[in-house]
């Protein structure tokens, strides 16, 4: 009987079929359980403010995290910032590229943990287990200046716990500390999956009340990813802003490898700033295009997601198709095996975002109200018949509001303590965008995470299997 001999795997294809088992445990345990889902930590510690003052409990054993050395701590995200610590935000050589947030992660086996953090009017925020302690997080009594503050925890008993900390922008963390007797040690982060997302301020985080809870973010968070997530606001592969660069530049730049992992998936966009009407698409393919072709001179062997353009409401229809449709091409002409395009605008399942309107915010909650201020102003027309305003209690109102002011009236009281409203009832854009109509409210960042993570490992099975 003669044996049937099949074709050994490459190397490359071994190195695959390890990333896809990897990314596959990864989003299977965070499909299970992840910060989005898994609801608020049962029993949160008790978390002091200290000030500048080290307290005494912990202050004796202490385990930095600095510009010399990370020490114990997995860091996701963030980069080296002032005095030698690691920042959650900060500048790069690129203009005005700004990672969205930083998270610190260690194993503790103490009742009391104490974060060495710097002032800064962002929240810290806590994910203990797996679990948010807060979803507003602990604001600084000082918010400014250079010296670091100390955030105590106490858990009330001593156990075993996977400890985050989170800063957003202009946060910072120079190490934690535990009492006598307990440690710190590095969590296994040989499972984890490392990935870059560049783009605008959509992966900033803008939109939601906390950027990170941004999309970028709520996307890795369902896919088990550790992100690295680069966003500048106003940019595009066509689009860019006073000192700021287009993400070709960007990458050509070497934005995509400022993480404190090597990027194992990279992600990337079509961004709405490129949707804008007189868009020239054979540039914008063409920057795209160069976009992907230093990204791979960089990164090679390393898969690539490029996802489409999201509709915001300030956009029209043809503008959105332009920007997707080139970016696509690009995609096409780059012939790569390992780059995927996910198409959000075109998908044939539908639009991911569909009509007109977003959510409107008021200075204060209504009571029996016939009218409001806004908490930003109307940007769209003046009309006092075109917009409809769909209030909590169910009820519908004609709205009179004017373009670039905060007013806003209505024939007939809502009822009272009616606080959520959104304009126009086409579509889902009244849920999933904020106020302004182009970034998405704290539901469309989840919304729009979700369906990226879904999108992105479609596209990394198809590469990959």
């Amino acid at each position: 009987m003669l044996a049937v001999m099949s074709p050994a795997a490459s190397p490359r294809e071994v190195a695959n079929q390890r990333l896809l088992s990897r990314l596959r445990r990864a989003a299977s345990r965070a499909s299970l359980s992840n910060p989005r889902n898994a609801g608020l930590h049962v029993t949160p510690p008790t978390i002091t403010d200290n000030g500048a003052t080290s307290p005494p409990i912990t202050a004796a054993n202490p385990y930095a995290c600095n510009a010399v050395s990370q020490g114990v701590w997995h860091v996701v995200g963030g980069r080296y910032g002032s005095a030698g610590r690691i920042a959650a935000g900060v500048q790069d050589a690129l203009g005005n590229e700004l990672n969205t947030y930083a998270r610190w992660e260690v194993m503790a086996d103490s009742r009391y943990f104490t974060a060495r953090v710097g002032p800064t009017t962002m929240p810290y925020r806590f994910i203990v287990d797996g679990r948010y302690v807060s979803l507003t997080g602990t604001v600084l009594a000082t918010t400014s200046g250079n010296t670091d503050q100390y955030l105590t925890l106490d858990f009330g008993s001593r156990s075993v716990r996977r400890i985050v900390v989170e800063a957003m922008r202009t946060g910072r963390l120079n190490g934690g500390y535990v009492e006598d007797g307990a440690s710190l040690w590095p969590v296994d982060a040989s499972e984890t999956p490392h990935g870059v997302f560049l783009g605008d301020s959509y992966v900033f985080g803008s939109g939601p009340d906390f950027t990170a809870d941004g999309v970028a973010v709520q996307m890795a968070d369902r896919m088990g990813v550790a992100l690295q997530a680069s966003g500048s606001g106003g940019t595009g592969w066509n689009q860019t802003a006073t000192g700021i660069h287009r993400f070709d530049q960007r990458i050509a730049g070497g934005d995509l490898t400022v993480g404190y992992r090597a990027p194992e998936v990279v992600f990337l966009h079509a961004s709405v700033n490129d949707a804008y009407i007189g868009q020239n698409a054979a540039t914008l393919q063409a920057h795209a295009l160069a976009g992907l072709r230093a990204a791979r001179a960089q990164l090679p062997g390393v898969p690539i997601v490029v996802f489409g353009c999201i509709a915001a409401p300030n956009r029209t229809a043809a503008t959105v198709t332009v920007a997707e449709s080139a970016v696509a091409a690009a995609v096409t002409a780059f012939a790569d095996p390992l780059c995927r395009f996910v198409p959000v605008d075109s998908d044939p399942g539908g639009k991911w975002v569909s009509g007109l309107g977003s959510e409107l915010r008021f200075t204060a909650p209504l009571t029996a109200a016939i009218s409001a201020t806004l908490a930003t102003a109307w940007p769209a027309g003046s009309s006092a018949s075109t917009y409809t305003i769909l209030f909590s209690d169910g009820s519908t109102r004609l709205a009179t509001l004017t373009q670039n002011a905060t007013s806003v009236s209505w024939t007939g009281a809502v009822t009272a303590g009616a606080t959520a409203m959104v304009r126009q009832t086409e579509g889902n854009p009244r849920f999933t965008m904020h106020a302004d109509w182009i970034h998405p409210s704290n539901y469309g960042a989840a919304y729009l995470g979700e369906r990226y993570a879904r999108g992105a490992l479609a596209a990394l099975e198809a590469m990959l299997g």
